[in-house]
């Protein structure tokens, strides 16, 4: 399991817009409400992660707290956790059913 800290800010749309500070500019998202941020947020992180993983790029180390950044209310930060195992096997199950 790996963990990386999201910034949500909701823009004047009313969506939600997602980044990763540790991951700016290459993994980013957004929703149109809350629900749908977060489940995007989790997607966005998933499939960075297995790309950088499957051409054996590094990827950055995440941060250990998110005190480091700073964020301004109402905004806020939240971790995103990604099982690559799972996430893995799931694209390969998907993959399995498109054929």
């Amino acid at each position: 399991m790996v963990s990386y800290f999201a910034i949500f800010l909701k823009n004047e749309k009313g969506q939600y817009e997602v980044t990763f500070p540790d991951l700016v500019p290459y993994a980013a998202t957004f929703g149109d409400t809350l629900k749908e941020a977060i489940q995007s947020a989790h997607e966005s992180l998933a499939g960075y992660l297995l790309t950088k993983e499957d051409f054996n790029e590094k990827v950055p180390t995440p941060s250990s707290g998110p005190m480091k950044f700073k964020v301004k209310k109402p905004d806020f930060i939240a971790p995103v956790e990604v099982n690559l195992d799972l996430e893995r096997k799931k694209n390969s199950i998907g993959e399995f059913f498109q054929s």
